[in-house]
């Protein structure tokens, strides 16, 4: 999956989840204190990453991000194999 393609949907997926303008959901944007996701919230991240992106994330890196760019970074480094190739 291309960079930008997982970004968009990345934030699609927190847009969704927070109700958060999206204006607000760039790399710098702290999950809890900018765009108000709340503990609830980090596990629909990991399920939406899982049904939407087809990517796992563990529920202990999961409690780490603070930033929309942390879950970005992480997530590229998470890539389905066959996604890499393309």
């Amino acid at each position: 999956m291309e960079s930008e393609d997982l970004q968009h949907r990345l934030e699609e997926i927190l847009q969704r989840i927070s109700g958060a303008d999206p204006q607000l959901i760039t790399p710098e944007a702290r999950l809890i204190e900018d765009i108000g996701i709340d503990s609830l919230g980090f596990y629909e991240i990991l399920i939406e990453a899982d049904e939407c992106l087809g990517i796992k994330i563990r529920e202990e890196d999961l409690l780490k991000f603070r930033t929309v760019g942390d879950i970005q970074r992480h997530l590229r480094t998470l890539e389905p194999p066959d996604a890499q190739a393309t």
